[in-house]
């Protein structure tokens, strides 16, 4: 008699369920220090040595002994020979898979990896040109299990995506050379194929040697050794992920026959005994006969111990208040593979936010999406669902910014990215904005609608509505204040800002020649507002432009104005502009000066 599964039985209605649950979550990512080290070791080697390293460590660990590389690659011959070899079953599979791999990765190319691009009213060209990387290296596990599905799905992508050069990797242990993988290298269109593996493979690729070309980019799944060589190869070429023990939640309304999901549950833990397979759901007696299903269908499985060890050690059968519950548990949980098994998966869905993969219904078994259906199957686990995506096109591809600034939409935006960079304390980025612009400072206004009026009955409404921003309340009054103020002084006037029919400031002159007690030939800047909704847009630079013309049509010899000493004034501003300080002190403002002539 067959020993009972002892799988977890958890309920959410228990006391203790959190710490139960954070129990079953538990699994470090944490590498071996020894494993760290030998890896380390291995690629410091490839560097340095180059195919006589390869050549060696392939000897050392796959007990294949090599005179040179070329006895380690795979010809076009041979890849189209293992074809041939293959079962007529066999290769309709494989050509079946390939096709749909194929169709599915197509219309993603469309929908996500596309060049566009726009221009804006000045002309400006904006958008985003997308470019497939040159050469990519696909690693694919070799030893105990061969995979051809993880050719299919690391190679497809990367051809439709318009990768150049798919350089492939398979270790083979003791020189046993897969025909399933390479008949699917063939299929899926790999370029080049060499039989290494491990570390040394990964560092092959990411360094280069005489043989193997450097890649930009190593995909694919492999052992901890190869997780840590992809780990610290990161930054010298691009990865897909580091991935974990596989996945899958099963979440259940009861409605699937039990058998079925056991046999979901079986499928990811027969990978290996740090695999996970969970399953929530509200009803208890469909709990219990799920675990019926696993007792009696378990002693019919070849990998049996396998999986009893991934159940035992990181599964569990968790009994939820509702599905609603069950739904917020799988968002925390992330996982690799979501199966909604219920009789209503579109009403799920849209609460389930996080998981690599989401298989809906009760016909979609996880191992559908494995070999066939068309979305990849290289998806993040650990819980970094939450923040990362499958494998796909957009992986094989880099999206580079594309910028083409018009002659007006250097005068528009050039005010701007001035304004910015000095702020920032960074003048020759302010510079090299000012020296596209027109004719310096009075011919800001021209490329855009900008327009200096007087303000009167017809556009006081819209004056009044603009606002003091809030970092500049210390020095400047509010518009009520201002226009009480200037209408009492016979010397000033006010004068609106539009942006076209929009009104984006204010400002207040004083003509310094009707002064009666200390007459000038000046224009006095007396106030200048600009909205608060309107800040770091180029207004303050088109105003005292406006500013600096209104005085030569009106044949001032300079502009004047002063500020109050605190921090956070515009001093700084006004000297960008030309503007000097006089040495002057009036009621606490510091004044300065504008010569016109020539300026």
């Amino acid at each position: 008699m067959n020993a009972p599964v002892n799988i977890r039985r958890l309920s959410t209605a228990d006391a203790d369920f959190e710490p139960q649950f954070q129990r079953v979550l538990h699994w470090s990512a944490e590498t071996d220090a020894a494993i760290e080290d030998r890896v380390a070791q291995i690629i410091d080697d490839v560097r340095a040595r180059g195919d006589a390293a390869v050549l060696e460590l392939t000897a050392r660990f796959d007990g294949v002994q090599a005179a040179s590389m070329a006895e380690l690659e795979i010809g076009r011959a041979e890849l189209l020979a293992a074809l041939d070899a293959i079962t007529p079953a066999q290769r309709r599979a494989l050509e079946a898979a390939a096709e749909r791999v194929r169709d599915y990765h197509q219309r993603q190319l469309e929908a996500t990896s596309r060049s566009w691009q726009y221009r804006d009213a000045d002309g400006t060209l904006l958008g985003q040109k997308v470019t497939p990387l040159d050469r990519v290296g696909i690693y694919v596990p070799g030893g105990k299990a061969a995979y051809p599905s993880s050719v299919l799905m690391n190679a497809i992508p990367a051809q439709v995506a318009g990768v150049g050069e798919i350089v492939m990797v398979v270790p083979t242990p003791r020189g046993e050379r897969n025909a399933l993988v390479l008949a699917a290298a063939s299929i899926a269109g790999a370029t080049r194929v060499f039989t290494i593996g491990g570390a040394q493979a990964v560092a092959a690729l990411a360094y280069g040697t005489a043989t193997v070309p450097r890649v930009d980019k190593i995909t694919g799944p492999g052992n901890a050794y190869v997780a840590s060589a992809k780990r610290r190869v990161f930054g010298q070429v691009g990865i897909d992920m580091i991935a974990g023990p596989s996945e899958i939640l099963v979440l259940a309304d009861g409605s699937t026959p039990a058998d079925w999901v056991a046999m979901d549950l079986f499928s990811q833990a027969e990978h290996d005994e740090l695999a996970q397979s969970i399953l929530l759901c509200p009803d208890a007696a469909y709990i219990a006969a799920v675990h019926e299903a696993i007792e009696r269908l378990l002693p019919q499985m070849p990998r049996a111990a396998v999986i009893r060890a991934s159940l035992e050690g990181r599964g569990a059968l968790i009994h939820t208040r509702s599905l609603e519950e069950a739904c917020a548990i799988s968002n925390r949980i992330a996982p690799e593979h979501l199966e909604v098994s219920s009789a209503e998966p579109q009403k799920w869905e849209p609460l389930l936010k996080h998981a690599g993969a989401l298989f809906l219904g009760a016909f979609t078994s996880e191992s559908l999406g494995d070999y066939c259906a068309g979305p990849n199957h290289v998806l993040p686990t650990s819980g970094t669902a939450r923040f990362s995506s499958p494998l796909g096109v957009y992986d094989f591809v880099k999206r580079t910014s594309l910028i083409e600034v018009s002659e007006a939409g250097a005068q528009l935006l050039g005010p701007i990215a001035a304004e910015l960079a000095y702020g920032e304390g960074l003048q020759a980025h302010a510079r090299a904005a000012e020296m596209r612009l027109r004719e310096g400072v009075a011919a800001l206004s021209a490329p855009v609608a900008f327009s200096v009026r007087p303000v009167d009955r017809s556009n006081a409404e819209a004056v009044m509505k603009l606002q003091v921003a809030a970092g500049q309340r210390a020095f400047v009054s509010p518009v009520d204040r201002s226009l009480a103020q200037v209408a009492y002084e016979p010397c000033g006037r006010a004068m609106a800002m539009f942006d076209g029919e929009q009104a984006v400031g204010m400002m207040l002159l004083y003509d310094v020649r009707k002064d009666e007690e200390d007459p000038a030939n000046q224009l006095y800047v007396w106030r200048l507002l600009v909205d608060a909704r309107f800040q770091k847009r180029g207004y303050g630079r088109l105003a005292m432009a406006w500013v600096v013309d209104e005085a030569r049509r009106e044949g001032y010899a300079e502009v004047g104005l002063s500020h109050v000493d605190k921090p956070g004034h515009a001093g700084a501003f006004y000297e960008k502009l030309g503007f000097a300080y006089t040495g002057e002190v009036d009621e606490g403002e510091r004044k300065m000066l504008l010569k016109l002539e020539g300026v």
